[in-house]
């Protein structure tokens, strides 16, 4: 029996990932109904989606009045956005556990060093 087989009547789906030119594992994800790439952060503890392409695609984000963020941006408004479906391979992820904020400090990064920018990325807690 293999690993994928004896999780998926525990409710794990297997979603597939590659690797980005940094080294970072990815996802190909779909952001109301938009195919998005996302990055897989496993040190993180929420998901967040890019408060830039979320407005574009019209989804409603209202500031939760708290700052936060991760390496190169501790201070950055997180924002809760509404009705936002956020899906990994058929996997969807928690709408209660997604946030918005800015994320051009980490795609900066990724372009520094020649890596894709991202629309999203996915913690640890996110299904």
């Amino acid at each position: 029996m293999s690993l994928s087989e004896f999780l998926a009547p525990e409710g794990y789906c297997r979603v597939e990932l590659g690797r980005n030119g940094v080294g970072h594992f990815e996802a190909q994800g779909n952001l109301a109904g938009r195919a998005i790439r996302v990055l897989v952060d496993t040190g993180a503890a929420s998901t967040v989606i890019n408060l830039a392409p979320a407005r574009q695609l019209g989804l409603e984000v209202t500031s939760l009045g708290r700052r936060g963020g991760g390496a190169g941006g501790v201070q950055l408004e997180i924002f809760q956005p509404r009705d936002a479906e956020l899906e990994l391979d058929g996997a969807h992820v928690r709408p209660n556990g997604l946030y918005a904020m800015d994320l051009s400090h980490v795609n900066a990064a990724l372009a520094m060093k020649g890596a894709t920018p991202v629309e999203a990325g996915v913690g640890r807690r996110c299904f």
